[in-house]
């Protein structure tokens, strides 16, 4: 039989005793020497009498005749140790006679003394000797042995492993799981030969005084009985434990047959800290299907979050079960998560495994992308067009944002965008611009020869972004409706070869919020697609065929995580904000792989992100060459007035429309050069399918008064938009934007800089 006690030495000579003990017992014993070296400089010059020489010689030979009698008979190591504590009393009486038998007084008599106290205090020899051993402690694992002797943690196990087992076994390769836990894995290594004795639960938890059950020894793979895996956990689960019980329950509970997944099989799992990873397969010939909620439901996972599935499509797949909801906490993005690499990769965000989630804003093969986000209110679409904004112009990329909903879904992008389009009737004049500047290059190319785009060779990538598309794509007035979908559908499809992509934000995938146009979906679907919270927890009708993998299946992402669960919450009454949002995490399709993730966290102060509008930067936006600024103006004549607040200049607009449709060439064809510089200039703007101005537009009325009032508070000096807002609060936003534009027209107010005003004769 093995246990602790017969792996230690036999005999164990050694005395344990807190660290302070052995401090004062040397400081003590320094302190004799140095007492003694005094009296032996003095001493001789005092009294050199026959009494003295007997004294001092006597204690020498008394020590001689001690130290024969007790090492005559005695084991080398116990001779070493007995002449270990005579060396102080054997050379101080030595050093005593030397001062007695000189004559007089000389300067070694001092030194010699010195000397010697010196040698003996750095010696210690009779501590030393006593086989003092430091009594280790928790305290002194955190805070060091003593003066001069520091512990960590690491150091502490080992020894109080060796103080438990003795020389039979080492502890090495020490792991702490976490700084602030007991917990730790380590490698029992014995001696050369042999093999590690079996120690029972007892034993083990008695070496670290943990409770008993939570330190458990292991095969080490790959090795063998010479090493075996010590695993502690007093104050966490044992994921392997569970992970073995979770094969059982794999078998009896999913792939049983009429249970939740018949005939998977698990073939191996890997457990982690906070994960257990399970890579199971179908049957030869069957492709696999993992049903998200039966897999919950057989594991008694009630917060569906915390079990991830992907498959390759065929027959394997990987299920990732969480203690917790992994993504309950992610960290705030940095100016280098946001910079493009060489292969067109931004990160935005983190995986569920804790992988970087990486997306691009280009494909350096393929050219623009296309995308589609999906999400309800407060799913997080907000911080993730932010994100991509903000790594756009980081990376040199020109933005084109349309906002439908007026402004208000970025209000973090106004400004720092090269058009920020408020409304349905500006989102779709920008569209017109950009199918015009689509034109425009594909013309050039054609010219030129070319077949693909080339990044800033001879012309920067464009991505627009349109919030909110759903409220324009299903717009009452059927003309406008018609509009978006065409140039939406002809950028997504023509845009990628001349670097012009297109993203969409909708509350969901379903048809009625993309203008029941498919056309759109499908295209959408290609690049980058984020399905984050909606409204309806089915998938079937949201068209994740060709996206998602073989075999996928998702449920909704609820609306706030429990840490301990949602029912338990119910159950005992908690409050719903007790609960942690949802916001930013997201489904991301790409490349045919679903990925659970969640978007860099932001916090919203004030209606706005201040950590988001950080990222921006200072710089000015990223604005289009020449040549195209030309196309965009021909295409939309508001292009040249989009950096003042287009939404509320009714008669920039009320121009924009006044074109009736056949009277100039269509968008893009190539006009007369009206300035003369030799250049083709775009042709002009037709509205498309006749749009009427109106439905959708900003009020051409005045509100009564209201620029009498923005006079005279013009009149104490230059404001903002946001003061002169701020001080006329009775009146909504956008009238106070559109008055302001109507005092410009007048020739009354001056706009000195985006979005601040002053009388036009200060």
């Amino acid at each position: 039989m093995s246990t602790i006690d017969q792996a230690a030495p036999p005999a164990d000579t050694t005395k344990r005793v807190p660290g302070h003990v052995i401090y004062r017992r040397v400081l003590a014993e320094r302190t004799s020497y140095a007492l003694a070296a005094a009296g032996m400089a003095v001493g001789p010059q005092l009294d050199d009498s026959a009494w003295s020489y007997l004294a001092s010689g006597g204690i020498g030979l008394g020590t001689l005749a001690w130290l024969y009698a007790k090492t005559k008979d005695a084991e080398p190591l116990s001779m070493l140790t007995r002449a270990q504590r005579a060396i102080p009393f054997l050379t101080a009486p030595g050093t005593y006679v030397a001062n007695l038998i000189t004559p007089g007084f000389n300067w070694w008599e001092v030194v010699a003394p010195a000397a010697w106290a010196s040698l003996m205090g750095w010696m210690a020899p009779l501590t030393r000797s006593a086989g003092l051993v430091l009594e280790l402690t928790e305290h002194q694992a955190q805070h060091g042995a003593g003066p001069g002797e520091p512990l960590t943690y690491t150091e502490f196990l080992a020894a109080k492993w060796q103080q438990a087992t003795g020389d039979g076994t080492r502890l090495v390769s020490i792991t702490p799981f976490r700084a602030d836990r007991p917990d730790f894995e380590a490698v029992v290594v014995a001696q050369a030969g042999k093999a590690v004795p079996t120690f029972t639960e007892v034993q083990l938890a008695a070496a670290f005084d943990f409770p008993v059950g939570t330190v458990k020894m292991r095969p080490m793979q790959g090795s063998g009985p010479g090493r075996m895996r010590l695993v502690a956990r007093p104050t966490s689960e044992d994921v392997e434990a569970v992970a073995e019980g979770i094969r059982g329950l794999w078998e009896t509970a999913v792939a049983a047959p009429g249970k939740a997944a018949p005939g998977v099989e698990l073939l191996d799992y890997r457990a982690e800290p906070h994960r257990i990873v399970l890579l199971v397969a179908s049957p030869p010939g069957k492709e696999i299907h993992l049903p998200h909620t039966a897999i919950c439901s057989a594991f008694g996972i009630d917060d569906p979050s915390r079990l991830v599935i992907e498959t390759d499509g065929i027959r394997q797949g990987v299920v990732s079960i969480y203690k917790t909801n992994p993504l309950m906490k992610v960290r705030k993005a940095t100016v280098e998560d946001l910079t493009m690499d060489d292969k067109g990769r931004v990160t935005i965000g983190v995986c569920h495994d804790g992988k970087p989630a990486r997306m691009r804003l280009w494909d350096p093969s393929q050219g623009a992308l296309r995308g589609i986000t999906a999400g309800v209110t407060g799913a997080g679409k907000s911080v993730l067009q932010n994100l991509i904004l903000a790594a756009e112009k980081r990376s040199g990329v020109v933005s084109w944002v349309g906002d439908v909903q007026g402004g208000m879904s970025l209000p973090e992008a106004e400004g720092r965008v090269d058009w920020f389009a408020k409304g349905p009737v500006e989102t779709l004049l920008m569209l017109t611009a950009a199918h015009a500047v689509m034109k425009y290059r594909e013309r050039i190319s054609n010219e030129m020869g070319r077949g693909d785009f080339a990044l800033n060779r001879p012309w920067p990538l464009v991505n627009i972004t349109l919030d909110e598309i759903n409220r324009l794509l299903s717009h009452p007035d059927e003309a406008m409706r018609k509009a978006t979908a065409y140039l939406i559908a002809d950028i997504q499809k023509t845009g990628r070869k001349v670097g012009i992509g297109i993203r969409l934000a909708v509350q969901s995938l379903h048809l009625k919020d993309l203008g029941d146009d498919d056309a759109i979906r499908q295209q959408g679907k290609v690049g980058a697609l984020f399905l984050m919270r909606t409204a309806s927890s089915s998938t079937k009708e949201m068209g994740l065929d060709g996206i998602a993998p073989a075999g996928f299946q998702m449920e909704n992402i609820p609306a706030r995580i429990y840490e301990n669960g949602q029912i338990e919450a119910l159950f005992s009454g908690k409050d719903d904000e007790d609960g942690e949002s949802t916001a930013g995490m997201a489904y991301m399709f790409l490349d045919g792989r679903a990925k659970f993730m969640r978007t860099f966290f932001a916090e919203k102060v004030d209606g706005v992100y201040p950590d988001l509008i950080a990222l921006y930067g200072d710089e000015p936006a990223n604005g289009l060459t020449e040549g195209e600024a030309k196309a965009a103006q021909a295409g939309a004549a508001i292009y040249g007035v989009r950096h003042t607040n287009p939404y509320a200049d009714c008669d920039t607009l009320a121009q924009a429309f006044s074109d009736a449709p056949g009277s100039t060439p269509a968008a893009g064809t190539p006009a007369p050069d009206a300035d003369g510089d030799g250049d083709e200039a775009p042709a002009p703007f037709e509205a498309p399918f006749g749009i009427p101005f109106g439905d959708g537009g900003p009020d051409i009325g005045e509100e009564p008064g209201l620029q009498d009032q923005i006079l005279d508070l013009l009149a104490d000096g230059p404001k903002s938009l946001k003061q002169l807002r701020e001080a006329l609060p009775s009146f909504q936003p956008s009238s106070v934007s559109n008055a302001c534009t109507q005092l410009k027209s007048k020739g009354l107010a001056k706009s000195f800089k985006r979005g601040h005003w002053q009388l036009a004769d200060s």
